[in-house]
């Protein structure tokens, strides 16, 4: 598993952003104060406009429906999310489930996966895989 502050990753990731069409974050979490510190962060360490590059979610169900409607604004030929951070817990679908649902509608729909990252306060071995 690669990590988001691993030397390069974010860097490169996001240096990537600069070329071709803008490309999307959509962070997933059901409290707004990790909402609004994620978005720091990325503005801060890996110089994202929040404003351009960055959408949320505050559960699970309304990231599945914001991709859904993202692909479906592009003509079904592409998803502008490619990186997701998804919150593991949260009510009405949690971040297991948004992630495999999400993958599955874009796999029927013939689209490439964006890179899904767990984000988690819980550091247990049953949570870290």
């Amino acid at each position: 598993m690669r990590h988001i502050d691993e030397p390069g990753l974010s860097q490169s990731f996001f240096s990537q952003a600069n070329k071709g069409p803008l490309k999307k974050i959509l962070v997933v979490d059901d409290w707004g104060f990790n909402i609004m510190a994620l978005k720091i962060i990325l503005r801060i360490d890996c110089g994202i406009d929040p404003e351009l590059q960055i959408d949320s979610a505050n559960d699970g169900r309304q990231a599945l429906s914001m991709v859904k409607s993202n692909v479906r604004e592009n003509m079904m030929e592409r998803c502008d999310y490619e990186f997701i951070l998804m919150d593991c817990n949260m009510p009405k679908m949690d971040g297991y489930q948004a992630t495999s649902a999400i993958r599955h509608f874009l796999h029927v729909s013939g689209l490439p996966q964006p890179i899904i990252s767990a984000v988690t306060g819980h550091s247990e071995s049953s949570y870290v895989q």
